[in-house]
């Protein structure tokens, strides 16, 4: 027996149900949206090659999700996302990499499970991190600039603690 669907909205109960899902998802998002909370963040780098810094941070652990003609190119890892804004060429960023550190500038911090095995890999991809010490506030981490003189410390563990179960 041959069964037609025609004259019928939604088919089964089950697929009425699952349609209204799919089209409560959106509702949902805005929603969720309404209450003025940020829902993610970017970095955006202004670098003198977005191809090199990619480079850079793809041996950090990013992966390229999009790359314009323009060479304005978004990367990810994780909820962390990284933008790398091309600059005119003239403009010699490198010569201001010295306001590009901590206390003057800006100092990216990226938190990982895995400190020696991505120390290791940028080694591996030819940067020059600086060693894994044990900080102050207990917490492990190493240094390295970014082709443009970016200031990134790369630590071990998360940015915020996990709650404390009672």
């Amino acid at each position: 027996m041959i069964s037609s669907n025609k004259g019928r909205r939604c088919g089964s109960p089950l697929r009425a149900v699952f349609l209204t899902m799919l089209l409560a998802i959106p509702a949902i998002a805005a929603a969720a949206d309404d209450d003025g909370t940020v829902v993610q963040s970017k970095f955006e780098l202004f670098v003198a090659d977005a191809e090199v810094s990619a480079r850079f941070y793809t041996a950090l652990g990013f992966t390229i999700v999009q790359t314009d003609p323009d060479g304005y190119t978004t990367l990810r890892s994780g909820p962390a996302i990284i933008a790398l804004s091309p600059v005119s060429t003239w403009l010699p960023l490198r010569w201001f990499g010295f306001l590009r550190h901590p206390p003057l500038g800006t100092e990216i911090v990226l938190y990982t499970r895995q400190l020696q095995a991505l120390r290791e890999r940028l080694v591996e991809s030819g940067y020059a991190p600086g060693a894994i010490a044990l900080q102050p506030w207990g917490l492990r981490d190493f240094r390295v600039d970014d082709h443009d003189g970016y200031y990134v410390r790369v630590t071990e563990g998360m940015a915020l603690p996990l709650p404390k179960r009672s």
